[in-house]
């Protein structure tokens, strides 16, 4: 960590945000002056925070209250200003300022011009205790945690941080991670891998100019190298076994054994000491009827039977088991089909599941089509996320001739088949 710039990979389950928050503490304890700690995303910021808080490391949130995690608020500007000792005299200075205001409405001439200058220092007098607070704030805090964009509000202008991490830096654009770069970092940190999701873009022209790609993949490609986080925490060996091999050149170890990830009850898996499934289901994809996605209501009703039968097995609650697809109007098709009982089960798409983990994943592919057109599937980076969130049990619905047509998902295929792991007895039951 001597160095000014250090990448560190993290694949699923090795604990990236764990190594950051430690990485944070340790600085926390030298004489450094105030952290600047950011991520893309509200959610991984709110993740900062919450370790470094559990550790003791006096954390401050900048950014809206509304989008901070209900139990982490007390760590926000707003709140710290709320408890702050010049509370009191802010106070006093906005309640005369409140009965001026209302008093000037009924005054004439000189009295009205005299009246309203007192508010006019008032007002400057209220700003000036805003500000004396928030410096103060700011100065006693170790960290600060904010978002990328965040990092640019002019609260910290004329601030300078000497030490940057950025979490989750390969889902942030560049344009992003340089907001909090041109803080006065002298040293900096960024946590990601770039295997996994990259930045989301919505323009095509910007995605064709190159927003798509992170600050985070581009220093990769020009050479540097980064630390690898090798252990991983949180699936059964046999899931982790292929994103190993065709992601990461089998550089990962599983920190966990078999033993502590045994296969759910519920569903008949084809191999109770390999808790994985590929149910193959042919035909099925369909238009969406808005016409802007695509659904599948043939694995959605196998998505829904499979939920009951975990439900039922008695051993997992619904928080434990998430479902995934690529298309949001699957996600819709799923979330209709399902039991009302059951339906606080969370239905996302494969964006909106990084950083996540369950005890069961479902996974539906959607795609099924004579051209062997598999849209969305084809992106190896989703493919990686999909596949890495279960802990003791991954089930995939697809149909292998579609899938077959691209590469990934054909070695996916081949290593489920050699494993004899092709679910062709739940076709059979139905």
């Amino acid at each position: 960590m001597a160095g000014r710039l250090t990448l560190i990979q993290g694949p699923p389950g090795t604990g990236k945000t764990h190594t950051a928050v430690r990485i944070l503490e340790a600085w926390s304890k030298q004489d450094i002056g105030t952290i600047l700690a950011v991520a893309d995303s509200n959610v991984a910021v709110d993740n900062l925070l919450e370790g470094l808080l559990s550790l003791g490391v006096r954390a401050v949130r900048l950014g809206q209250p509304v989008k901070v995690r209900e139990n982490l608020r007390e760590a926000t500007m707003d709140a710290k200003m709320e408890e702050h000792p010049l509370r009191r005299d802010l106070d006093h200075w906005l309640e005369s300022n409140e009965k001026l205001s209302r008093r000037v409405k009924g005054m004439k001439g000189k009295e009205k011009g005299l009246t309203h200058r007192d508010i006019s220092r008032g007002w400057k007098e209220v700003r000036r205790i805003e500000s004396q607070m928030r410096d103060d704030i700011l100065d006693r805090a170790q960290v600060l945690c904010c978002t990328c964009i965040g990092s640019g509000h002019e609260l910290l202008d004329g601030r300078r941080f000497s030490r940057v991490l950025i979490d989750e830096a390969t889902q942030a654009t560049e344009p992003a991670t340089l907001v909090p770069l041109v803080r006065g970092a002298r040293q900096v940190v960024l946590v990601g891998d770039h295997r996994q999701l990259p930045p989301t873009v919505i323009s095509q022209r910007a995605e064709r100019g190159g927003l798509g790609r992170s600050l985070f993949e581009r220093l990769v490609e020009m050479g540097i190298e980064p630390h690898l986080l090798r252990i991983q925490y949180r699936m059964h060996p046999s899931i982790s076994l292929f994103p190993n091999q065709q992601f990461y050149e089998g550089r990962l170890e599983d920190g966990v054994e078999a033993s502590q990830r045994p296969a759910p009850r519920g569903m008949l898996w084809p191999d109770w000491d390999t808790p994985m499934a590929f149910l193959p289901v042919q035909e099925g994809e369909v238009r969406s009827p808005d016409g802007n996605s695509k659904e599948n209501p043939a694995e959605a009703s196998w998505v829904s039977r499979i939920l009951e039968q975990l439900i039922d097995g008695g051993e997992l609650g619904m928080s434990d088991i998430g479902i995934i697809t690529p298309y949001a109007g699957q996600v819709r098709a799923i979330r209709d089909s399902i039991q009302e009982r059951l339906d606080s089960v969370e239905v996302r798409t494969v964006d909106g599941y990084q950083g996540r983990e369950k005890e069961v994943i479902i996974f539906s592919c959607v795609r099924s089509n004579s051209e062997g057109n598999v849209g969305f599937l084809a992106d190896s980076r989703r493919l990686n996320v999909a596949l890495t969130r279960a802990k003791r049990g991954l089930i995939v619905i697809g149909d292998p001739d579609t899938l077959r047509h691209d590469t990934e998902w054909g070695a996916w295929m081949d290593h489920m088949r050699s494993r004899n792991l092709e679910a062709w007895h739940l076709l059979g039951m139905s």
